[in-house]
């Protein structure tokens, strides 16, 4: 019977008289006493693997400094914290992290890190060599939560894009975006798929589009149509040379039924209620578009310049339908169980682009991590 057998049954046979709730306290506060002491004897073994030639009273010293900066309620992020403390002396960073490291224990987000006789750091089937790529996980986990929380802020998308107008059977969609542009298009609205070209993944037509005729994007799904007919959707460039119009055929200025009279369908949607010139106005380019493309409108293979975005940043690249190569979707795929993360591969999956068969066979349970992105 170990010590902790016996502290429960001296407890309960002795002729302690309060109540059974007192009891049930008592011995939970036992459990948590000798959990934080066996996290203590774990974290000195880790201090002592290290440099075995200090003693180990020297050593729980060490441990005493680094118990503040443990906030769990049993202080089970200790051996971790002693591995960080020799790997790296930043007291300052150590109590950042691992305060970070205790909300996501205490929330059920990760489980305890653990040490493992090589000194990496273990959370389930994640293994870190050392301490830079354990704090980089950590904090990339941090970003996708914050980055998602403050996107929802800005941006619905845990549903369909809310429509500009909806009412009378017609609704009209902004798409002055071209990741939202890609979901238009291959099936975000009406669940078909199109051949407008402003819509495919890893277009470069949409920023083309803009630049050479200052182009402004709505589309206008028709429910009073049903998918027979090639009015159901059309897709409203309002450039600034005027109003050019694609209907689901995708033949610019030549829609169905009405031809090249432009003013004519218009009209029909002023008869539906649409304020047509509120609404299909021309938009200039800000500067903050002129940097955002310039910043994503190129597919680039660089992990870290991944890592570097911000979260927004990230889904608006990924939007943008460009390919991920093997190291930037495995690192995107360690974080598949936190929300942010799982909210960008579905995005990822759902560009309507080939994804390469490593990566789906990841995707569907077949295939195992090409990178090992935590080593």
């Amino acid at each position: 019977m170990d010590n902790k057998e016996k502290l429960k049954r001296l407890l309960f046979l002795s002729e302690y008289k309060n109540s059974s709730n007192d009891k049930k306290l008592i011995t939970e506060n036992i459990d948590a006493i000798l959990e934080s002491k066996q996290t203590e004897q774990q974290a000195v073994a880790v201090l002592k693997r290290n440099n075995p030639a200090i003693e180990d009273a020297v050593h729980q010293i060490t441990i005493d400094k680094l118990k503040p900066l443990d906030r769990t309620q049993n202080q089970v992020l200790l051996p971790a914290l002693a591995n960080a403390s020799i790997q790296h002396q930043n007291i300052n960073d150590l109590r950042a992290l691992f305060n970070t490291v205790g909300e996501f224990v205490t929330t059920n987000k990760i489980s305890p890190p653990q040490i493992d006789r090589d000194g990496n750091y273990v959370i389930k089937d994640k293994v870190f060599r050392d301490y830079l790529k354990f704090s980089e996980y950590i904090h990339g986990l941090e970003s996708m939560g914050k980055g998602l929380q403050q996107w929802k802020g800005e941006i619905n998308v845990e549903t369909n894009e809310k429509p500009l107008f909806d009412q009378n059977g017609i609704k009209i969609y902004d798409g002055n975006d071209v990741g939202k542009c890609i979901k238009y298009t291959t099936g975000g609205l009406t669940g078909q798929h199109y051949g407008f070209c402003i819509g495919q993944p890893a277009n470069t037509m949409w920023q083309s589009y803009r630049d050479t005729k200052t182009s402004t994007f709505h589309y206008v799904v028709d429910e009073n149509r049903d998918l027979s007919d090639p009015l159901h959707i059309v897709v409203v460039d309002a450039t600034q040379h005027g109003i050019e119009l694609t209907d689901a055929n995708n033949s610019t200025n030549n829609i169905a039924e009405y031809g090249n009279d432009t003013n004519a369908y218009l009209k029909y949607l002023g008869s539906k209620g649409v304020p047509v010139e509120q609404i299909f106005q021309n938009k200039l380019k800000t500067p903050e578009e002129e940097a955002e493309t310039a910043k994503l409108g190129s597919r680039n293979t660089d992990l870290q310049w991944l890592k570097d975005l911000s979260f927004q940043e990230k889904s608006k690249y990924i939007g943008r339908g460009h390919l991920l190569n093997d190291e930037q979707f495995n690192y995107l795929w360690n974080f598949k169980n936190d929300k942010g993360g799982f909210h960008l591969l579905k995005q990822y999956v759902s560009t309507g682009q080939a994804i390469p068969e490593e990566q789906f066979n990841i995707l569907i349970g077949k295939g195992e991590t090409m990178a090992v992105a935590a080593e």
